[in-house]
């Protein structure tokens, strides 16, 4: 067995959670890498009464920029404290075992044990248990703030184990930068940012008027909406916002008072978005049982007496100007990161641990420390992000009319970091095309292709599909199709040890039957982006449970070949004027006579023409004169040697032009089993960055390709294609997947899982 790699510090959480907590676990990994603590991450992801999302942007982005090592509970490690953070969380056992071994375990209290009404928010006892028996020591419990302390002490007898002193969330000065504040002259800019909870909000009209005055003085300002319950007694001076990424500093900024007032079933275990308020410099206005927290940082009164607050210090300028540094100056003293080398040696006085070395010492460099000798140094970068074992991933293409699900699981797979292994277990006639890119793939055949009933084919799919995932010893399976066939949920109803991501694309028909328990069985459903979103309005519109993502692209716009390489490839001349068609493999629709008239067009214009065959097309002797014929995969390679483009408006196809910036004609599969391409065309030449033609329209090739061929018209929609922004959401997606995977899952009954080592 291999010498374990220790940690002064691993931080066990869910980073699921928006909010405080997320906020409270930014701040501990990025105070651990300013001040050299060597600090793991073991996300933990708890039970949840909703469905499983991804983790908090700002938390992945912090995991990243700090050197956090993520555990995946797989590795043998040790360290000396271990913080899980939110009792909630650790209620199940996870379905794993986590090799973990701390000398010290703080269960970190970021939420009260019982509302206003002593209702209990989580089983103390069970979480006490949970934690002692996964990692084998006593654990001890931190309140984050003297309102959960004192409930702990409210029970008297049944108490766990405290730590002596309050582990006070943290915040990082540097976020909440201002320049001095002085008192308004004019309007009165008060507010403040919290999510849209009934419990966070006064709980009668009178109260939030007191708090938030309707007069024409006072602007009221309000980041991450407003509950329904309280709409009907807002202002008309009320300014209301969703939150956005980094948007709460912005925010702030913009105000002179900030106000919090909350239900009175409502108990704060600590208040970051008030701790932020402070750090800003704002004036504080908070209710009086704060001020054991927070002492001459905030302004206490009832919530009646808000407005006198306020203007006693709009008329003293130098008083607000003292209370706004008074503020900022406690959040300095009590809760920035530049204290957390006192709070560390605080915490493990109350551990009776030794500190870290890095911060016995005066740099700032730390140490890492091979457990159960005196090791080399080594610095955090030379360790891996992960030091599990690699999770292999199956990736499930159906047997599509086009390449498009396998083309979206490809570019998910590309995408995916190198500790994982994509394999295709694919029913999908492109399964060679998967090949040739470097894929392991395992192709099965349809049951069509080979002439058996769908029954008998499910019942041998299956079979087989479990058989792959036992042979390859996959953690997840991921599948791209419209939907779910028998046999892979008959697998996924038998493997629930497994991940189970369905990557489901939307602009489905309005006539389209879909039946919303068809994503039940999957613990994550991934839905890419459509340009055309806005008028979707098909039966998955509305889905909840679902993680959206930008469109998905197999290579991301301008990475294609220099023109003069892929004309070569295409076998045309990069100095003309070229024009490709590419209608798709046209297995389930007949495009009649229109590409033969839009052929016999261009060639009667002498415009260089090469027609683009699909892999997948039924092997054809029609060829135009004057036309070159090629076939190639993927077309985005080649499209700088493309001037206009004339294709389908499947996903793929349509994507690729819109976002890759190329002029063309979308001619849709209009099929009813398919989505709603005509849909995707039409919005593309509203929004004047394409042209729709249907197949029926004959009479309309002429017009159609003149006005396509048009120096004007192609520089509009070209100056317009250069106007959207575009981020890939396949790596987005491979994210979601790689975040799921390699987390310690308790999300789900123990007995539905089977135990790995």
């Amino acid at each position: 067995m291999g010498l374990a790699v220790h940690f002064d510090v691993v931080h066990a959480a869910d980073p699921r959670f928006h909010g405080g907590t997320s906020s409270a676990l930014r701040a501990e990994l990025k105070a651990a890498k300013q001040w050299g603590v060597s600090c793991g991450l073991l996300p933990f992801l708890g039970q949840r009464t909703r469905e499983l999302g991804v983790f908090d942007s700002r938390i992945a982005s912090v995991i990243k920029q700090s050197n956090t090592v993520w555990l995946t509970g797989s590795e043998e490690a040790t360290c000396d404290i271990l913080l899980a953070h939110h009792p909630a969380v650790f209620e199940r056992m996870p379905s794993s075992p986590v090799r973990l071994q701390p000398r010290r375990v703080v269960c970190v209290v970021h939420h009260p044990l019982f509302d206003a009404n002593r209702v209990r928010q989580y089983d103390l006892a069970v979480v006490e248990r949970v934690l002692d028996r996964l990692f084998g020591v006593p654990v001890m419990f931190a309140p984050v703030g003297p309102k959960v302390r004192s409930q702990f002490d409210s029970i008297g007898t049944e108490s766990p184990a405290l730590l002596r002193h309050d582990l006070w969330n943290m915040i990082d000065l540097a976020e909440w930068a201002s320049p001095q504040r002085t008192a308004p002259t004019a309007t009165v800019n008060l507010g403040r940012h919290t999510r849209a909870d009934p419990a966070k909000w006064p709980s009668s009209a009178d109260e939030l008027r007191a708090a938030y005055p309707d007069t024409p003085n006072f602007a009221i300002k309000v980041l991450g909406g407003a509950p329904t319950s309280i709409q009907p007694w807002i202002g008309s001076n009320w300014q209301i916002s969703p939150f956005a990424q980094n948007s709460v500093s912005d925010f702030l900024r913009r105000l002179d008072f900030y106000v919090y007032f909350h239900s009175p079933q409502w108990v704060e275990a600590f208040g970051v978005c008030i701790a932020e308020a402070m750090a800003s410099g704002l004036v504080t206005v908070l209710d009086p049982s704060f001020e054991g927290l927070f002492e001459d940082g905030a302004v206490y009164c009832n919530v009646a007496e808000t407005r006198n607050v306020i203007e006693r210090f709009v008329a003293s300028p130098s008083t607000y100007l003292q209370q706004s540094n008074a503020a900022r100056e406690l959040v300095r003293r009590k809760f920035a990161i530049d204290q957390y080398p006192h709070r560390m040696a605080r915490l493990c006085d109350d551990l009776e641990l030794s500190r870290p070395s890095a911060l016995k010492c005066s740099r700032t460099a730390g140490k890492w420390h091979l457990a159960g000798k005196t090791a080399e140094d080594k610095a955090p970068g030379s360790l891996p992000r992960r030091m599990g074992k690699k999770r292999r991933i199956l990736f499930v293409a159906t047997n599509g009319i086009g390449l498009g699900h396998i083309t979206r699981l490809m570019a998910i797979a590309e995408r995916l970091p190198d500790d994982t292994d994509p394999i295709f277990f694919t029913r999908s006639s492109g399964s060679a095309l998967a090949y040739a890119r470097g894929h392991a793939v395992d192709y099965t055949p349809s049951g069509l292709a080979i002439g058996v009933t769908d029954d008998s084919w499910n019942r041998a799919y299956a079979q087989e599909l479990l058989t792959a995932v036992e042979a390859f010893d996959v953690s997840a399976v991921v599948f791209d199709g419209n939907r779910p066939f028998p046999g892979l949920i008959a697998v996924a109803e038998n493997r629930r040890d497994l991940a189970w991501f369905w990557i489901r694309r939307a602009l489905w028909r309005l006539d389209h039957d879909f039946d919303p328990r068809s994503q039940d069985i999957f613990d994550m459903v991934i839905e890419p982006g459509e340009f055309a979103h806005d008028e979707d309005h098909g039966p998955t519109r509305d889905m909840l449970g679902t993680v959206a993502v930008p469109p998905l692209l197999l290579l991301d716009p301008g990475t294609g070949l220099p023109r003069s390489e892929a004309a070569s490839k295409l076998g045309v001349d990069p100095g003309r004027f070229t024009v490709a068609v590419q209608l798709g493999s046209q297995r389930n629709f007949d495009f009649e006579d229109l590409p033969g008239l839009i052929f016999a067009s261009l060639v009667r214009r002498n415009i260089q023409t090469v027609q683009i065959l699909n892999p997948l097309a039924k092997p054809s002797k029609q060829e135009w004169p004057g036309v070159l014929r090629t076939s190639v995969y993927p077309l985005a390679e080649y499209v700088s040697a493309i001037d206009l483009l004339v294709t389908t408006a499947g996903y793929n196809s349509f994507h690729e032009s819109i976002l890759g910036g190329i002029p063309s004609i979308f001619v849709p599969n209009e099929a009813p089993e398919m989505d709603d391409q005509h849909l995707r065309a039409v919005y593309a030449q509203t929004a004047g960055l394409g042209l729709c033609l249907r197949y029926s329209e004959f009479d309309r090739v002429e017009t159609t390709l003149d006005l396509a061929l048009s120096e004007a018209f192609r520089t509009e929609v070209r100056r317009r294609l250069a106007r959207v922004s575009y981020v890939n959401g396949a790596a987005m997606a491979a994210n979601a997947i790689e975040q799921l995977i390699f987390s310690i899952r308790a999300d789900r009954p123990l007995h539905a899982s089977i135990a790995r080592r």
